[in-house]
This record gives structure tokens, C-alpha cells and sequence, in this order.
């Protein structure tokens, strides 16, 4: 449970509907604890993705692909190419929307619902830096042979999964 009082008028008489939404018996507040946007990047190089090994949890030292959460107000895509700059200092020439997978993201204690929507970028150059608060390292990995406990998230897991199934229907990985 998030919230113990209500954020309002702080009674203690919160309702949790078991799925995500919070209401408050004294006073009608409610909150919708709906998912979070995320976004992020299959970078093919050659048949290899780049992939980062994560620096801190959740996931911590587990593998994942590049990118991060939407701000308000921002567009997925803004989001990224912001994600690509701040973590890999390169630009992003070109994106391509690959689907949505949900995904569970816990954080302090608290399990966050994500809706994390992945594309197919296309960088400038290969990163020569990177955000070392955020990013342990930079792997070149083949993504089908990429065994699935190294991997932080299930969204990942199962998007590497549909691009693999994409590379094996179209080996150039076009759509």
C-alpha cells in the first residue's frame, strides 16, 4: 500500500481497491495509481544491440536497453532522444516505434506500474562516455543469445524477444 493517511485531509481511512485505486472515506479524495511512461532504445549495430549494465537498482548490475521515464509534458520520443543524451552523450538520427510492454518497476519499496514503449534508434556514433551515476558499462551483445536472467526487467525480456523474432522473419531488422 502507497498510502497509509489520506494526502488531503490525513485521515486514516484509506480504501485500496487491490488494483490502483486509493480513496479516502473521510473526505472522497482519490488517487489512481495508473503506470508510468517509460521509454527505450534497441541501438542495432551490425547483429549486436547496445545494452547497459545498470549502476544502481532496481536491477543493479543486471542488463538493460538505454532510455529512462517521461517527464510531464513530454513526448516519448522527446524523452528518449533526452534519455540518449544524458546517459550516452550521442544523438539519436533516427526512431522507430517498436511496442509497448508493461513492466513492473520497484523502487524504495514501492512497486510501479510502467508502460515502457521501445524503439529502434538510430545513433550518431557509438558512445564514448557515458553516465557513470546511472550506467556501470556499455555491452555490444547479440540479443538472441542473451540469456534472459541477465536481463533487469521483463519488459526488456520481451521486447528483446519480439526483435529477435523479428531478425529471424527479416535478418536485416527492417519492418
Amino acid at each position: 500500500m502507497i498510502f497509509t493517511f489520506c494526502p488531503r485531509c490525513k485521515a486514516k481511512k484509506v480504501n485500496f481497491d487491490g488494483f490502483k485505486e486509493y480513496s479516502c472515506i473521510s473526505c472522497g479524495y482519490t488517487f489512481y495509481h495508473n503506470p508510468a511512461a517509460a521509454v527505450a532504445a534497441l541501438i542495432p549495430l551490425n547483429d549486436k544491440v547496445l545494452m547497459i549494465k545498470r549502476a544502481r537498482d532496481p536491477g543493479k548490475g543486471k542488463l538493460d536497453l538505454p532510455g529512462g521515464f517521461v517527464d510531464p509534458g513530454e513526448s516519448a520520443e522527446n524523452a528518449l532522444r533526452r534519455e540518449i543524451r544524458e546517459e550516452l552523450g550521442v544523438e539519436i538520427r533516427s526512431l522507430t516505434y517498436f511496442g509497448s510492454y508493461p513492466n513492473i518497476y520497484n523502487y524504495k519499496r514501492i512497486e510501479y506500474h510502467t508502460c515502457d514503449l521501445v524503439f529502434i534508434a538510430e545513433i550518431e556514433e557509438f558512445p564514448e562516455h557515458k553516465d557513470d551515476e546511472e550506467i556501470e558499462e556499455t555491452i555490444m551483445i547479440s540479443p538472441c543469445a542473451l540469456m534472459r536472467e541477465r536481463i533487469a526487467f521483463d519488459s526488456i525480456k520481451h521486447a528483446l524477444k519480439d526483435y529477435c523474432a523479428l531478425l529471424r522473419r527479416n535478418p536485416n531488422g527492417s519492418r
